[in-house]
C-alpha cells in the first residue's frame, strides 16, 4: 500500500468522482428499496407486468433517441464540438421520440408481444417518456464532460424520488398509475439538468454530426442489440409464461438493478472520462487502470451474486409478499448473470474510445442468442429454469466480452486512440 505507483490510477480524482455520483445514486436507490414492498402490495403481478413491458420498450427505444451522439460529447476533442453535439442531440431526440411513439402504437394495435393490453393514452406517455429520457441522456453526458458531478447527482435523486412518489400517489389508477408515475417522474426531474447547464442554446449543426458519423453508423447498432438483450426477457416471458411470470421477472430485474446501477453507473461514468483523458495523455497506463478497476468490480460482483443466490429465494416473500415467491426464485437464478455483469459492464465503455469497436458486435449477438434461448431449447421448461439458462449463458458471454475488451485496451495502449 506504500507504493504510490500502484494506487495512483485509482485515487484522488477518480474516487472522488465515483463517490460523488455513487452517493447520489445511493440516495436515489434508497427510495426504490423502501418503496418496493409498498408498490408490490398496491400493485399486483399483472400491473407490474404491464409496467415491465412499458419500461422495456422505453429502454430499447431510448437507445435510438440521440443516435449515440451523447457518447461523442465526452470523446469530442473540442469543447465547441461537444456543445454543438449536445444541442443537436436534443433536436434529434424530439424527432426520434416521435418515431418511437409510432412504433409503440403499431405494437399496441397489433397486439404483438403483449402490448395489446395498453390503452391509446400509453402511446402519448411513451412519446413523453422517450423525449424526457433522451434529453436526460444527452444532458447527463454533457455534464459528465464538464465534470459537473453535482448536477448529475441532483438529477439522479430527483428522478428516482419523483417516479416512486408519483407511482404511489397514482396507485388508484391501477397499472396506468405505474405508467403515469414512470413518465412524469422522468419529465419533471429534467429541470435539475437544465438549471445546471445554462450554457446551452438552440442549435443544430449537421457539420459536427457528420464529423462524428461513426457513433450512429457503427456504435448505434451495437448499442441497440445490447439494450435489446437487457429489455427482451420481460416481454418474452409474458409471451411464453403469462403476465404473472413477466411481472415477477420485472420485479427481479428491478431489485438487481438497484446495486448494479448504484455501483456500475458511478464507476462507468468516471471510468469513461478518466480513460479518455488517460488515453490522450498517458496511454501506457491504460491497461493497468483497466485491470485494477475490473478486479475491484469483480470482487463486488461475486459478493452480490452470492447474496442473491443464497438469500433472495428465502426472504423474497417476507419482503414483497407471499405472491412474489417466483420473483425470489428468479433473483437467485440471476446470480451468475449479475456477478459477471457488474464486473465487466462498467469498464466496457472503453470501446467508445477504440476504432475497433465493431468487435463488440460479437458479444452483442452472443448475448442476444442467450436471452432468446427460451424460444428454442428452454420453451418447455418452467420460468425459473429458463432464468437459470439465460443467466448461465449471459455469464459466459460477459466472460467472452472481457477477453475482447482486454484485446482492445492492449491495442489502444500501444497504438493510441482513434475512436473519437
Amino acid at each position: 500500500m506504500k507504493n504510490p505507483s500502484f494506487w495512483s490510477p485509482l485515487k484522488s480524482h477518480f474516487f472522488r468522482g465515483v463517490l460523488a455520483i455513487g452517493g447520489s445514486t445511493a440516495l436515489a436507490q434508497l427510495v426504490a428499496v423502501l418503496a418496493s414492498p409498498i408498490l408490490t402490495r398496491v400493485y399486483g403481478p399483472d400491473d407490474m407486468g404491464s409496467w415491465g413491458l412499458f419500461v422495456s420498450f422505453l429502454g430499447l427505444a431510448s437507445v435510438l433517441t440521440s443516435l449515440r451522439y451523447e457518447v461523442a460529447i465526452v470523446a469530442a476533442r473540442k469543447d465547441e464540438d461537444a456543445l454543438l453535439l449536445c444541442c443537436s442531440g436534443l433536436v434529434l431526440v424530439l424527432l426520434t421520440s416521435l418515431l418511437g411513439a409510432f412504433a409503440f402504437e403499431f405494437l399496441r394495435q397489433g397486439g404483438a408481444l403483449g402490448y395489446g393490453v395498453f390503452s391509446p393514452l400509453a402511446t402519448l406517455l411513451a412519446f413523453i417518456a422517450l423525449a424526457s429520457t433522451g434529453f436526460g441522456l444527452v444532458l447527463r453526458f454533457f455534464a459528465l464532460r464538464r465534470e459537473r458531478f453535482g448536477v448529475i447527482g441532483r438529477f439522479t435523486v430527483a428522478q428516482a424520488w419523483s417516479k416512486v412518489l408519483l407511482q404511489l400517489v397514482l396507485s388508484p389508477f391501477g397499472s396506468m398509475g405505474l405508467l403515469l408515475g414512470e413518465t412524469l417522474g422522468r419529465l419533471v426531474s429534467l429541470g435539475w439538468l437544465f438549471r445546471g447547464l445554462s450554457c446551452l442554446r438552440p442549435a443544430f449543426a449537421p457539420r459536427v454530426l457528420l464529423a462524428y458519423w461513426t457513433y450512429p453508423v457503427i456504435q448505434l447498432p451495437s448499442s441497440f442489440v445490447n439494450t435489446l438483450v437487457l429489455v427482451a426477457p420481460v416481454p418474452l416471458f409474458v409471451s411464453l409464461y403469462g403476465p404473472s411470470a413477466g411481472g415477477a421477472l420485472a420485479l427481479a430485474q428491478r431489485v438487481v438493478g438497484l446495486p448494479v446501477s448504484l455501483i456500475g453507473t458511478a464507476v462507468a461514468d468516471v471510468f469513461y472520462g478518466r480513460a479518455s483523458i488517460m488515453l490522450r495523455q498517458e496511454p501506457k497506463r491504460l491497461l493497468a487502470f483497466f485491470l485494477r478497476v475490473s478486479f475491484g468490480l469483480g470482487l463486488m460482483g461475486f459478493a452480490l451474486g452470492f447474496v442473491l443466490w443464497f438469500f433472495a429465494p428465502k426472504v423474497a416473500t417476507w419482503v414483497f409478499g407471499p405472491e412474489w415467491e417466483l420473483a425470489g426464485q428468479m433473483l437467485g437464478a440471476m446470480a451468475p448473470w449479475v456477478t459477471l455483469q457488474l464486473a465487466v459492464s462498467p469498464v466496457s465503455r472503453v470501446v467508445f474510445l477504440s476504432p475497433w469497436s465493431w468487435l463488440k458486435l460479437l458479444y452483442d449477438f452472443l448475448s442476444l442468442g442467450a436471452v432468446l434461448s427460451p424460444l428454442w431449447f428452454l420453451r418447455f421448461s418452467g420460468p425459473v429454469e429458463a432464468v437459470w439458462g439465460i443467466s448461465l449463458l449471459m455469464a459466459g458471454t460477459y466472460g467472452a466480452y472481457f477477453v475482447i475488451l482486454l484485446f482492445l485496451v492492449h491495442r489502444l495502449q500501444y497504438e493510441g486512440g482513434g475512436g473519437a
